[in-house]
């Protein structure tokens, strides 16, 4: 008897504690989210271990460069993309230098030198982000789009286009990209005033006007009617018409014959000009302010001197780091809100942020291409 009831309350207080349990510590939704991230941050670097992609390697010409111990060519390191696609670090130089680098950071596989002189110079970049596993974007300071594209195992840089709908009052920053609209956008600080946006920019095709004379068109119909007013009746053919008409038939018959032929080469010309890609342009689409009214009053202090480097999206939200002021500022979009937590000193003076394994990473040592150099900010 003393045996079973001491096991029936054993029972009945496991059950009671994991009810409760649940109700105050699992049931929040942030201890959840925590715990989601932790789960995925497991499953991610399980999935490296076990499947790791095989670095991509550059076509090598008797001109290209040795690339297995180049680690010492990266220095002075603007931005830093990781991408879990290649499982390789994509990096951009401020001498205007595009790397691939191998995971484990040992190895550059492919080297890209942009172009970086006359009206189309290069400013500093502020964001970097893979669409696809053979398509990169990255924008300048200046609104420039930089697009990059691997073709035939080697990475090439496609013309420039410049954003438009950009004013002069606004700073950007980072650069990220919204898969379900297929458009990227940016954090804009406007100048002067503690104000943060988030600015989507759209690639829209650019209509070719086709503008029609409508002088050349009056004439050309009052020529027509001109003729058929003066048309006169038909009479019987004499023979020497009859003569003149059996010759315009054979005449007709040729030019019948060579019009059969020319809708084929109309087709051929149609079908090269379908080939041809549609010209294209990035505009602003919608400007998001962001309200700050959720802060507490420390960081509210600290956000209105707001210097914010990077933009990093992870599980719906954004993340910027003010290194400055030792913040990780956090965006939700769908909300149009912004919070911030401190992080620790390590970051200071930090240039930029990515995301590696769904854990974010601050850039601190920019002057060589070191895995320690970059810091954990989660």
């Amino acid at each position: 008897m003393k045996r079973s009831y001491v096991l029936y309350t054993t029972l009945c207080a496991v059950v009671v504690g994991a009810v409760l349990c649940y109700i105050f510590v699992f049931s929040d939704e942030e201890i959840q989210r925590q715990v989601a991230s932790t789960f995925e941050k497991i499953d991610i670097q399980t999935s490296h271990q076990t499947a790791s992609l095989p670095p991509v390697e550059a076509a090598q010409d008797d001109d290209d460069i040795d690339t297995t111990d180049a680690l010492e060519q990266i220095n002075q390191i603007d931005e830093v993309y990781y991408s879990d696609t290649i499982g390789a670090y994509l990096v951009i130089t401020e001498q205007a230098e595009f790397f691939e680098v191998s995971g484990n950071g040992t190895r550059v596989n492919s080297v890209l030198q942009l172009e970086n002189s006359g009206k189309a110079s290069l400013d500093d970049f502020i964001g970097m982000r893979m669409i696809k596993e053979d398509l990169v974007y990255a924008v300048t300071a200046n609104g420039t789009l930089v697009t990059i594209e691997r073709e035939e195992g080697r990475w090439v840089e496609r013309p420039r286009k410049q954003i438009k709908g950009l004013v002069s009052e606004d700073r950007i920053f980072g650069l990220g990209y919204d898969r379900e609209s297929n458009r990227l956008f940016m954090m804009n600080r406007l100048a002067d005033t503690p104000d943060l946006e988030l600015l989507y920019i759209e690639e829209r095709e650019i209509e070719l006007e086709t503008p029609v004379d409508d002088k050349s068109q009056e004439e050309s119909t009052e020529a027509d009617t001109s003729a058929e007013n003066t048309e006169e009746p038909s009479e019987e053919p004499s023979e020497d018409t009859a003569t003149e008409n059996v010759s315009t038939n054979d005449n007709d018959s040729t030019e019948t014959a060579a019009s059969e032929d020319a809708p084929d080469n109309g087709r051929n010309v149609q079908e090269e000009d379908e080939k041809k890609e549609p010209e294209t342009e990035w505009m602003l689409d919608s400007r998001q302010a962001l309200s700050a009214d959720g802060m507490s009053a420390s960081i509210q202090q600290k956000f209105e001197r707001f210097e914010g480097v990077g933009l990093v999206e992870r599980q719906g939200r954004i993340y910027v780091l003010d290194s400055e002021e030792l913040v990780l500022y956090t965006v939700n979009p769908e909300e149009g809100t912004i919070n911030g937590q401190m992080v620790t000193p390590r970051v200071y003076d930090s240039t930029g942020m990515f995301l590696q394994d769904n854990e974010i990473f601050a850039i601190v040592h920019p002057e060589v291409f070191d895995l320690d150099a970059f810091v954990s900010v989660d």
